[in-house]
């Protein structure tokens, strides 16, 4: 039996967990594991984490999401235990990879779906600008009219840098 998820177009800042469900001693391949979600369209799979328990060491997997995936502690707490006790691998499926299209996921006996989550995302504020800040029209995009003032400098340095070597080669010939 499988279990249906419906995912709605443009889902964003939502985290599943899945548990992988092998036998001792005969794992899954990844692909397989993939294939059991039963997505019917294309998921983004460098989005997808698939990795062994085993492999986050001494952090808990509550921890991982909250560090890793920015899920708040105080939703994870009723699951805390569940998380912590899981073994084996883990599929952690985020929203975007259904890159904002509506999918249906016919999840199979290889995954077991432990828990959704949503990321915890402070929302965007924007305070209007200081009084006067943004007042005022630009001009034209037309060139400057006045040479900036080192500019002016490096041309004249250089015009009596010809100048002399003018002046130079004029003794030198006059000389012979």
């Amino acid at each position: 039996m499988s279990t249906v998820l419906d995912i709605p177009a443009q889902e964003a800042h939502v985290v599943r967990i899945f548990s992988v469900v092998e036998e001792a001693g005969a794992p899954l391949e990844d692909a397989a594991v993939l294939d059991a979600l039963g997505a019917e369209g294309k998921l983004r799979s460098e989005e997808i984490e698939l990795f062994d328990l085993t492999d986050l060491q001494d952090m808990p997997l509550s921890a991982y999401l909250t560090e890793g995936h920015g899920i708040a502690e105080a939703d994870l707490k009723d699951m805390r235990g569940q998380l912590d006790g899981l073994k084996g691998r883990v599929l952690i499926l985020p929203s975007r990879a259904f890159q904002g299209q509506t999918m249906t996921l016919r999840v199979g006996g290889a995954l077991r779906l432990v828990g959704r989550f949503e990321e915890d995302v402070t929302p965007v504020s924007f305070d209007p600008l200081p009084a006067g800040g943004a007042h005022g029209t630009v001009a034209g995009t037309g060139a400057p009219s006045e040479t900036p003032r080192g500019m002016r400098r490096a041309a004249l340095a250089l015009l009596a840098l010809l100048i002399g070597a003018a002046v130079l080669v004029l003794v030198l010939m006059g000389g012979s």
